[in-house]
């Protein structure tokens, strides 16, 4: 499942699990378009993990407060805490090889 985010529930949204996925995206983005469905498998894929997305043109205030300075971004937090970022369209293969990077942190030399 994918939560869709407002300036109102974002913060409860990252509190809400240990893992988190944010998708920061704008209403007229292409790689944002392209990216969606693969987010989308991810979040049906892997329960254990909250997906969230939050519209930045309607949003903007979170777009500040996280200095984002294009759309698709993807932040990944543990615990509230951001672990990782990720810029840009991508493929389902590369969003699983982000996710593992967030998952196994600790593990992994990045």
């Amino acid at each position: 499942m994918v939560y869709e985010a407002t300036t109102a529930n974002y913060d409860e949204q990252l509190k809400a699990a240990e893992f988190v996925v944010v998708d920061y995206y704008g209403d007229h983005c292409g790689a944002c378009v392209y990216l969606a469905p693969f987010f989308q498998e991810a979040a049906n894929d892997m329960p254990f993990i909250r997906f969230v997305k939050i519209n930045i043109s309607q949003h903007w205030e979170i777009g500040q407060r996280y200095s984002i300075r294009g759309v698709p971004t993807l932040k990944f937090f543990r615990n509230g805490q951001e672990v990782h970022q990720a810029m840009g369209g991508m493929e389902r293969e590369r969003l699983n090889g982000e996710i593992a990077r967030m998952l196994y942190k600790d593990y992994l030399e990045v």
